[in-house]
């Protein structure tokens, strides 16, 4: 069996991801942080849940992936009041990736951070013996992604076999694209992942025809559109979906239980008053992030909100760890139930969680 052709293509300028992209570059990098929502200078060195001087409002630091849906809740939350009313400054810093988030939890620079599944299954696997990250809740589900290829040289699934299928690797394309091979049926030695190190070189490497097909949504997906490249299939035609978890340590969690729980009612509160004003919250993002409303619009349509970690949200982690596991991400199996902390949403909306 033929080992896969890799081209490996550098950039200087990385961007970050895509809606769905979930945390799946490094920058190691804050970019900028925000206060109530609006961009000012604030100190990392905050306190784990110091009290303000704003009538003694608990702080909570929230590493957030930039235009990504907890970056959003952050930001509408803060600007209606909703984390205010519940007792919480929220402060917000923004980060290239979801993985750098995390990393600002570890290094102490926030409370809570975010991963999407697949960087969240090999964070875990490959620091199980050591790790203090604990899983508060799955944040939301999201399907916004579609494969789009060189409409000349793609017209079904089957013809992606010998030629170039760009990936990312070690992120959530790596799963992607092996769900992809396998519905078409597509054996291994005639898969031809072709890795780039950034959405901008996807785009390049489509656009000079060394790749026909990529997985992309939003900017992106555009982008692609712009060069000529079609929309094949989405991932919810071929049953790939994105989970989002908010993340934080042992350590925050048992000294500060009742900010976490303030915290999680307020950003519950968010969630619900987007989905029933999903218009002026895209106004709101659009004034803050200076990005057309519209996209925002399209892009909440994408995402299925919720705070919660049922039995579906266990069974969807573990099949992505089997595959991480079986094609050697990490080196031994584990319990995800090992690495949560379910104990605010059990406590507040207790139908949430798998039994």
């Amino acid at each position: 069996m033929r080992k896969r052709q890799m081209l490996t293509l550098i950039t200087a300028v990385t961007l970050g991801m895509s809606l769905l992209s979930g945390c799946s570059k490094s920058s190691g990098q804050a970019e900028n942080t925000t206060t109530a929502g609006s961009a000012v200078s604030s100190s990392a060195e905050t306190k784990t849940s110091e009290t303000s001087g704003n009538n003694d409002l608990k702080v909570v630091r929230e590493a957030v992936m930039s235009n990504n849906l907890d970056q959003w809740l952050a930001i509408i939350g803060t600007e209606k009041g909703f984390f205010e009313d519940e007792g919480v400054k929220l402060e917000v810093t923004e980060f290239a990736a979801g993985i750098n988030t995390v990393d600002a939890i570890v290094t102490g620079q926030a409370d809570i951070g975010v991963l999407a599944d697949y960087a969240a299954v090999n964070r875990i696997g490959n620091t199980q013996d050591k790790t203090n990250l604990r899983i508060l809740f799955r944040l939301a589900q999201g399907a916004g992604n579609s494969l789009y290829v060189n409409p000349d040289k793609v017209k079904d699934l089957s013809d992606l076999a010998g030629q170039g299928f760009l990936t990312l690797p070690g992120t959530a394309w790596d799963y992607w694209n092996a769900v992809t091979y396998e519905k078409a049926g597509i054996p291994e030695d005639q898969q031809n992942l072709v890795r780039v190190d950034s959405s901008q070189a996807g785009l390049a490497v489509m656009t000079t025809g060394q790749g026909v097909a990529f997985w992309a949504g939003g900017v992106d997906a555009k982008k692609l559109e712009e060069a000529g490249m079609k929309p094949l299939v989405s991932m919810d035609e071929i049953g790939l979906y994105t989970d989002q978890y908010l993340i934080s340590s042992t350590e925050y969690l048992a000294e500060n239980p009742e900010t976490i729980e303030s915290f999680v009612k307020a950003l519950k509160t968010t969630q619900e008053w987007v989905e029933e004003n999903t218009d002026e919250a895209s106004e709101i993002l659009e004034n803050k992030l200076k990005v057309p409303k519209q996209q925002f619009i399209d892009k909440f349509g994408n995402y299925k909100m919720d705070l919660d970690f049922p039995e579906e949200a266990v069974e969807h982690f573990d099949g992505i760890k089997a595959w991480a596991l079986e094609n050697g991400k990490f080196a031994k199996d584990y319990d995800v139930n090992d690495f949560t902390d379910l104990t605010a949403i059990k406590k507040l909306y207790p139908d949430k969680v798998a039994e």
